[in-house]
């Protein structure tokens, strides 16, 4: 699988942002007071509950996305989770390159149009906003934060109205959507248009399960449900390394950490989830140095299994592709 160089590209900025951001992180802080913190935590049902939330992570991300395919003929909750798991491996080391190969494992194994699937991951994404923004509006009335973070959470909020418009737009208005299209694409020649159409049918008869105003309640459900499992692992990391943080705090890192994702990022997040921990857990009282210590073990426990499991899960579905090409 060949990488195409604006993925190079954006990988490389990524790294030097994440560099950037390591460097900020420890500003101040000693590399040997955090790894002694690492070497004395309590590894033990602190670190299970990490792992544990991990799972639940990956189960309810995987039982939303059945939603938004259309749970009548969408594959099952468990059949989703491996492409689910392999399209976050990817995202983690290169960003936003996970949604493509779930888009190819549903079009090889399913039969469905990428377009489609890719449409269910741009809903996906709002509704990932809204729960984050919900959770995070809830976290405000309790925990005390700086005047910069509620800046950080309007900007979020920006881009979630942003996001919702052009998917409302398109439940609302499928018809007005497509005369938009084919009138941008006019001075295309006729056979390729013809053929770019069809991706915006599929694309926008992809977001027809969540017309059903029932069902766009149910994603929202699992949409928080979620984030409060990715909540869990902040607290359980934070956990074991002696800090006892609330789920007011535990969800305003989990604020930081989407806010951070936003940005170029390299492999594993490096530096990006050090910033979100040590900003957001330092209002709190928590050690700069104790904050780091849980920033890593974030990502030990949760980002390194997705990893590990992902790709694992990505080559078993490449090799069984590959056997079945004509």
């Amino acid at each position: 699988m060949r990488v195409p160089w604006s993925r190079l590209a954006g990988l490389s900025v990524g790294v030097l942002v994440g560099a950037l951001f390591l460097t900020l992180a420890f500003r101040g802080t000693p590399v040997d007071a955090v790894l002694h913190i690492l070497a004395t935590g309590h590894w033990g049902g602190p670190a299970l509950a990490v792992v544990a939330g991990t799972a639940a992570f990956v189960y309810t991300k995987s039982a939303r996305w059945r939603l938004l395919l259309g749970a009548e003929r969408a594959p099952s909750t468990l059949a989703l989770l491996r492409p689910v798991t392999a399209g976050l491996a990817l995202n983690a080391l290169v960003p936003h390159s996970g949604e493509f190969v779930r888009a190819f494992a549903l079009q090889r194994r399913h039969g469905y149009a990428a377009s489609a699937v890719l449409s269910s991951i741009v809903a996906e994404r709002v509704f990932d906003l809204f729960g984050v923004l919900l959770l995070a509006a809830a976290a405000l009335l309790v925990v005390p934060v700086s005047p910069g973070m509620v800046a950080a959470v309007r900007l979020l909020a920006v881009v979630a109205a942003g996001l919702a418009a052009c998917v409302l737009l398109a439940l609302a208005l499928p018809g007005f959507v497509r005369q938009l299209a084919a009138l941008a694409l006019r001075w295309l020649p006729a056979s390729l248009q013809r053929r770019i159409l069809e991706q915006v049918d599929a694309a926008l008869a992809g977001l027809a399960p969540v017309r059903s105003l029932r069902t766009a309640f149910a994603v929202l459900g699992w949409s928080l449900a979620q984030w409060l499992a990715v909540a869990v692992c902040t607290a359980g990391s934070a956990a074991v390394v002696g800090q006892t943080i609330g789920a007011g705090a535990a969800i305003l890192v989990v604020v930081g950490i989407v806010m951070a994702f936003l940005l170029p990022n390299a492999p594993g997040y490096a530096g990006s989830v050090q910033v979100a921990f040590r900003l957001m857990l330092e209002p709190q009282g928590v050690p700069a140095d104790a904050a780091l210590a849980a920033s890593f073990v974030y990502q030990l426990l949760m980002i390194l299994p997705l990893i590990v499991v992902g790709l694992a899960w990505l080559r078993a579905s490449l090799d069984r592709a590959t056997v079945t090409d004509p």
